[in-house]
C-alpha cells in the first residue's frame, strides 16, 4: 500500500499543529521521492477582530488575528504545505468581512509564482 502512495497526485490531510505537520510533510516527501507533489490541507479559520490576536487552536483549525495568520501560513509553507483552503463557517464574523480581510491583509504576503502559462512564455 505505501508504494502506491507515491502514485498519488497530492496529499490532502487534515490540519495539524506545526510539529506534527513537519512529520507528515517529511513523510509525504519521502514517499513521493520529493518529486514536487503538493501537500494540501483545509483549515477552519475563525479570526477575531483583533489583528494582533495570537493563534489559538480550535477544532480543525485556528482562531488568530491576521498578523499571526501570515506568520503561521509562512511556517506551513516552509514545512512544505503547497495549498491551504479555509473553512470560514461557523464563524463569529460575517464571511464577506473575512474575505475582504484575507484579500487585503493576508494574500499579498503569498503571491502566486509566475508560471510559463501565466506569463505567456
Amino acid at each position: 500500500m505505501l508504494g502506491q502512495i507515491g502514485n498519488a497526485d497530492a496529499s490532502l490531510d487534515h490540519p495539524r499543529e506545526l510539529g506534527a505537520l513537519w512529520l507528515k510533510t517529511r513523510t509525504w516527501q519521502q514517499l513521493t521521492g520529493d518529486g514536487g507533489k503538493p501537500y494540501l490541507t483545509p483549515m477552519v479559520l475563525n479570526p477575531p477582530e483583533d489583528a494582533d490576536a495570537p493563534p489559538r487552536p480550535i477544532r480543525l483549525g485556528l482562531s488568530t488575528g491576521h498578523k499571526a495568520l501570515v506568520d503561521h501560513l509562512a511556517q506551513m509553507a516552509d514545512l512544505g504545505v503547497a495549498h491551504v483552503s479555509f473553512n470560514l463557517r461557523p464563524n463569529d464574523r460575517p464571511v464577506d468581512e473575512l474575505l475582504h480581510e484575507l484579500a487585503e491583509d493576508v494574500l499579498p504576503h503569498f503571491p502566486t509564482p509566475a508560471t510559463p502559462a501565466a506569463t505567456g512564455r
